[in-house]
């Protein structure tokens, strides 16, 4: 029986005798990732992923953009040799003097992709994107959080169950009776818990411009997000290129 590797067409793939692809990139993430960087192919630009485990990831970018500038940063990275347009950094991905240092000598007009496929938490990835969005993703530039599905593992580090069912009968809450007249805001069924609730918290900062005209008191500096795409397991921001 082929592999999944095996049995796909596309044109990123990951190398030979690397670990099963569901632990590097599972093989749905494989088209998703065509759509997005497919238009960099032939460009000279520079990606940044956080958490490289065995390096898979890190090969099959160098290979399919072979102008491209790879950096990967890990906790604690294999032994790697990939070439000099691949960096390996030891560190941790939230350290905000350590990616300040990494952008300032690799990336001093800012990263053009990054992609976190790192810890899969909701708070540590979260602090990673408050420390490279805005500063080290260059305008236009897109950002991808691998694996926020993690949020709905009860075993989990910070993920856990749902609290209602998953059922198109049940989009809103069968509990709330329907007073749109009501003082009362009402509340839709919805888990938030870990990477999932990350997420979900994002939409608030696409609706920056919704909550500064109706609460406006409410709005600090949020995050300039042009668009938000969901894949099961991918999230994908989009910085606006101006």
């Amino acid at each position: 029986m082929p592999n999944s590797r095996d049995a796909r067409s596309g044109w990123l793939r990951l190398p030979e005798g690397s670990a099963t692809d569901a632990a590097v990139k599972p093989a749905p993430y494989l088209p998703i990732y065509e759509q997005l960087l497919g238009p960099l192919r032939k460009e000279a630009f520079t990606l940044l992923e956080l958490g490289v485990w065995g390096g898979h990831s890190l090969q099959m970018w160098r290979d399919a953009f072979p102008r491209a500038t790879i950096v990967g940063v890990d906790l604690a990275p294999p032994e790697l040799a990939l070439g000099p347009r691949v960096h390996v950094i030891q560190g941790d991905q939230a350290d905000a003097a350590l990616m300040r240092r990494v952008r300032d000598e690799l990336a001093p007009t800012g990263f053009d992709v990054i992609v976190d496929d790192a810890s899969h938490i909701g708070i540590t990835t979260a602090r990673s994107l408050q420390v490279l969005y805005e500063r080290h993703l260059r305008a236009g530039g897109i950002y991808v959080i691998e694996d926020w599905g993690t949020g709905y593992l009860p075993d989990w580090q910070d993920g856990g169950r749902m609290t209602s069912t998953l059922d198109a009968d049940q989009l809103d809450s069968a509990d709330t009776p329907l007073q749109l007249g009501s003082p009362e805001p009402i509340h839709m069924p919805s888990h938030d818990v870990g990477a999932v609730g990350l997420l979900k918290r994002l939409i608030d900062h696409v609706a920056r411009g919704t909550v500064r005209y109706a609460q406006p008191e409410m709005v600090g500096a949020p995050l300039a997000i042009e668009s938000m795409t969901v894949w099961d397991g991918i999230l994908v921001l989009r910085k606006p290129a101006v």
